[in-house]
């Protein structure tokens, strides 16, 4: 999976890209070094929208020399996000 995501940080948007996710979850891939260490903004790019949520940041860890991933928990997904997670795991296993 690689979808594109952006997200906010202390008033700062950047982004990344999203290797794994759930109704409640995703891990993301980024060339940035995040100093927000609990909390951040989600924006996800859905078919006709942009899914806006917020998420706690569970795991940062050092790729390699110029990428990062994080591991975050999504609080309170949308019906949007929901919807759009389950439609890509109907797709996946057809």
């Amino acid at each position: 999976m690689s979808l594109p995501v952006k997200y906010v940080c202390e008033d700062t948007l950047y982004s990344g890209t999203i290797k794994n996710l759930s109704e409640n979850g995703m891990f993301i891939k980024t060339g940035n070094f995040l100093p927000c260490i609990n909390w951040i903004e989600i924006l996800v790019p859905l078919e006709n929208e942009i899914s806006k949520f917020f998420a706690r940041i569970r795991r940062i860890e050092k790729v390699d020399d110029s990428n990062y991933s994080m591991g975050i928990e999504i609080l309170d997904p949308p019906v949007s996000y929901i919807e759009f997670v389950g439609n890509l795991k109907v797709a996946i296993k057809s």
